[in-house]
């Protein structure tokens, strides 16, 4: 991981330690993972396998060049347009809808909807990370929005 990703990993890390109910641990298998104080409301559809799944909300994925976010929240609780204006506010990141194979150089996101549940991926790389601004305004209450949703 180089230290453009170490940065970028200490600011978002920092904006989900400072929600209220919520927090960032690393699993057993070296992920770090977002849960929250309460089991998410689709929790029992979950498969039992771990404890900790019932609680996850995420994951924050650091790789060598790129930092990776994955977030869950209740199905219809936002709508695409939202996310696009708080996640993609300069227009730099390419949205790849779910099915399509997102590349594996390019900055992206992309938002799944699903019955229980909805999701946001994003994966910054190079360029879009090094300007991306984990604490804009906008952002940190987009995040407290979503851990909220799960009170």
């Amino acid at each position: 991981m180089d230290g453009l990703v170490e940065q970028k990993l200490k600011e978002i890390l920092e904006v989900f330690e400072g929600l209220s109910h919520c927090k960032v641990e690393t699993n057993v298998d070296d992920q770090l993972v977002i849960t929250i104080d309460k089991p998410v409301l689709w929790s029992d559809s979950l498969e039992k396998e771990d404890a900790e799944s019932t609680h996850k909300i995420g994951t924050i994925k650091p790789h060598k060049a790129s930092l990776g976010l994955y977030i869950d929240f209740p199905h219809g609780y936002l709508d695409i347009e939202k996310l696009e204006k708080i996640i993609n506010p300069e227009e730099t990141l390419t949205y790849y809808p779910p099915g399509t194979k997102a590349p594996t150089v390019k900055s992206w996101w992309r938002f799944r909807s699903d019955e229980k549940f909805d999701s946001l991926h994003l994966v910054l790389r190079k360029i879009e990370l090094a300007y991306y601004n984990f604490k804009r305004e906008d952002w940190i209450d987009l995040m407290r929005e979503i851990t909220e949703a799960h009170e």
